[in-house]
C-alpha cells in the first residue's frame, strides 16, 4: 500500500459580508447569509484523453472508492483583509 499526499491551496476573492465561523459540528466554515459552506476534497474523473475531456463526479462508485481511502484530512480557513 502507498500513501498519496494531496496539498491544495486555493485563494478566493470573497465579498466583505462572508465570514469564517466555528460550526457546532466542530469545524471552520464560511458563513454566507444564513448558510454554512465547507470546502472539501471533491474527486472528479473522466475516461477521455483529449484536451476537451469532461470531468465529473457522476461515477459514484469510483468517487466513493477514492473517498474510502481517505484516512486524514485537515483544512484551515483564513481571511486576509486588503486595503
Amino acid at each position: 500500500m502507498k500513501k498519496l499526499i494531496v496539498k491544495i491551496v486555493a485563494e478566493l476573492d470573497i465579498p466583505d459580508d462572508w465570514e469564517i465561523v466555528e460550526h457546532p459540528a466542530g469545524m471552520q466554515v464560511l458563513k454566507i447569509g444564513d448558510k454554512f459552506v465547507d470546502i472539501d476534497i471533491a474527486p472528479i474523473a473522466t475516461t477521455a484523453l483529449g484536451e476537451d475531456a469532461v470531468w465529473s463526479d457522476e461515477d459514484e462508485a469510483l468517487i466513493n472508492k477514492v473517498l474510502d481511502t481517505l484516512t486524514e484530512m485537515d483544512s484551515e480557513l483564513t481571511i486576509e483583509h486588503r486595503h
